[in-house]
């Protein structure tokens, strides 16, 4: 049982504790035995704002602004992904840059306003919370 074994361990390191600060000690100092590998993920379309919006104009448009989207810096899918862009504005003119060479200008034309009507009903949703 794993469990027991972690709870015995929590408890000799806290008799441990209690024993340094009986002989004086200020602080206690906890080194690392062994480092927990921890994953790591790519960013990904359907983690944006934007992700699950395509998908309501078609399989085609929503694959092409997904390879859009895999096409750029790895930094640049993070931030979009964590919505550190600035501004909805410049969310807008981010993605005009993108998609404007990348789609036929129907889909092009579709895909923004999407995302733009996207864009204000997030600002509206924003601006009743903070009120």
């Amino acid at each position: 049982m794993k469990i027991l074994q972690d709870i015995k361990i929590a408890a000799d390191v806290f008799c441990e504790v209690r024993k340094a600060r009986k002989a004086g000690a200020e602080a206690v100092k906890i080194k690392p035995a062994f480092t927990v590998p921890c994953a790591t993920f790519t960013p990904a379309y359907l983690n944006t704002i934007e992700g699950c919006q395509t998908r309501k104009l078609g399989r085609e448009i929503d694959q092409a602004v997904k390879e859009v989207f895999d096409c750029l810096p790895y930094e640049t899918r993070r931030q979009i992904e964590r919505d550190d862009m600035g501004s909805w504005a410049d969310r807008a003119r981010f993605w005009q840059r993108q998609l404007k060479p990348a789609l036929p200008p129907k889909e092009y034309h579709a895909v923004m306003t999407l995302f733009i009507g996207w864009y204000a009903h997030c600002l509206r949703m924003r601006k009743e919370a903070a009120e």
